[in-house]
């Protein structure tokens, strides 16, 4: 039976030799009958399908290759989704010009990500006006799917 923590221990430098990046695993199941999920994107790009299962048949590989390895369990590699909350920089760089929404108990903050810098700071426009926030004050936010707004094409 695999764990949670040593499947990751395993996956996520693995991943980020290869420009990968870790967003989260789930292992569910029981013993013979597991089933791990990873969620993995890419930082500048968007990450295909053709990526995922690619990543899935070499970490089945690297996974087999281990002695705590798991006879029987499904391997499930995706992208995390445009819903995904927002959480390190590189994911609020890569979502430049897109609509965000952040809500906690106090208030919801709504606005387009005008820029990320390497100090942690999130520029959005609100309204028409430039609003810099720190990234922890949005911590969580996810992206508002737009349908008439044309987004950039990386």
């Amino acid at each position: 039976m695999i764990s949670k923590n040593k499947f990751e221990q395993l996956v996520i430098p693995w991943l980020e030799n290869d420009r990968i990046k870790f967003c989260e695993s789930k292992v569910s199941g029981r013993s013979g009958n597991q089933l791990i999920q990873l969620f993995v994107d890419l930082e500048e790009e968007y990450i295909t399908i053709d990526e995922c299962a690619s990543i899935s048949r070499r970490l089945q590989d690297l996974i087999d290759m281990q002695d705590w390895a798991p006879e029987n369990y499904r391997l499930v590699v995706s992208s995390p989704g445009l819903n995904w909350p927002l959480k390190e920089l590189w994911q609020f760089r890569k979502n430049i010009i897109r609509l965000i929404r952040h809500s906690n108990t106090e208030r919801t903050i709504e606005g387009r990500i005008l820029s990320a810098t390497n100090d942690g700071k999130i520029i959005l426009e609100i309204k028409g006006r430039k609003v810099e926030f720190i990234i922890e004050e949005l911590n969580g936010a996810r992206v508002v799917a737009e349908l008439n707004h044309a987004s950039r094409v990386r």
